[in-house]
């Protein structure tokens, strides 16, 4: 069957209860001490990004002033003056110790990018939609990766640059599974994986460029 992508359709997905999907990550793959040599990668959808860190990585307002929730969207904002967090251009409060839970972060990313849902790490998203992650240092930090057309995942930390390797250095074919507890942050809570769509996503000009 052949979609049309970009038509209103899905804005009204009806999927699995997402909550449903976050337990059921958190209570099964929280141990992943014995992993899997021979992981498989996460099925495209043929929507994914490519992998292209030059754009965000040469020019040094871009790579000052976007962060991994910016890549995670696939947004450069030229003239972005404050990073862009979470539900922040969906009129949510500032993160904060109270609302430091994945359950937040759900309802915070499907408010700035709407017909966005919660996927498992072996089922194909939609056509149109790719794969995220999205684990926390609780009461830290949180940080985003995405899976790109080479099948492998990047991410791009703070204020650095776009990277592909996790904390050992090793390409990342799965984030869970991956080494996640870097020099100063240690993003040992993993969330979920979801299907975002890019150029739904809310635009940031008006919000951040002050």
């Amino acid at each position: 069957m052949v979609y049309d992508t970009k038509s209103p359709y899905i804005l009204t997905i009806n999927k699995i209860k997402d909550d449903n999907k976050i337990d059921f990550l958190n209570k099964n793959i929280k141990n992943t001490k014995n992993i899997n040599k021979n992981t498989k990668f996460s099925p495209l959808s043929g929507s994914e990004l490519k992998y292209d860190p030059d754009s965000w990585n040469k020019n040094s307002s871009i790579k000052s002033s976007h962060n991994c929730y910016s890549y995670a969207l696939g947004k450069i904002v030229k003239g972005l003056s404050s990073k862009a967090q979470p539900g922040y251009s969906s009129a949510f409060n500032h993160i904060d110790d109270n609302n430091f839970t994945c359950s937040s972060f759900k309802k915070r990313l499907k408010k700035d990018s709407p017909g966005s849902y919660i996927e498992t790490f072996d089922k194909k998203c939609m056509p149109g939609f790719y794969k995220i992650f999205l684990a926390l240092d609780v009461g830290e930090d949180y940080h985003w990766w995405r899976q790109d057309n080479n099948k492998y995942w990047s991410h791009k930390p703070g204020s650095t640059n776009v990277i592909n390797v996790d904390a050992s250095g090793n390409k990342i074919i799965e984030p869970l599974k991956s080494n996640r507890n870097f020099q100063h942050r240690n993003y040992k809570t993993p969330c979920f994986y979801a299907c975002v769509y890019s150029d739904l996503t809310r635009s940031l000009d008006e919000i951040y460029n002050i």
